[in-house]
């Protein structure tokens, strides 16, 4: 039950965010918190991570709801079994990422994207994230190794 609360508080947390972030920032405005480290701005994706597919919003959007299902699907197959910690978790943080990101595509169209890194890289600081696609990102690297590690 906890693995599936995990999912839920990052979906909520992320989208109660991106509220505010809607109602509260200006479309690309840039903020520095952390020292400069981190930058909040408001930016819109149509597409999926780094824009990816954001001329194809049909395709994009049965694909996630596809994805969302195989991810629930994962999740409980391993939840009634004994250990594998790390799937659990990495399962349930991509599915807190992924259906965040569902919910506003299906909402509005387009996710929105609130936090740029800025570390010294030009490159990096390009891209824009939200905590469903680091969630998404992590969730996806635990669940590759916690697959390594089933008995």
């Amino acid at each position: 039950m906890i693995w599936i609360l995990l999912a839920a508080g990052i979906a909520a947390g992320d989208l109660w965010i991106k509220k505010w972030i809607r109602e509260h920032k200006e479309l690309n405005s840039r903020q520095p918190v952390a020292g400069g480290k981190i930058i909040i701005t408001k930016y819109y994706n149509t597409g999926a991570m780094l824009g990816f597919l954001k001329d194809k919003a049909k395709f994009l959007s049965g694909a996630t709801l596809l994805a969302l299902g195989i991810i629930i699907g994962l999740l409980l197959s391993v939840l009634g079994r004994r250990g594998n910690y790390v799937m659990k978790l990495g399962l349930s943080l991509l599915l807190g990422g992924a259906a965040s990101n569902a919910f506003e595509r299906a909402a509005y169209g387009k996710v929105t994207d609130y936090f740029r890194i800025s570390i010294g890289s030009k490159k990096l600081e390009k891209i824009i994230f939200n905590i469903g696609d680091f969630c998404i990102f992590a969730g996806s690297a635990l669940a590759a190794v916690g697959s390594l590690l089933k008995k």
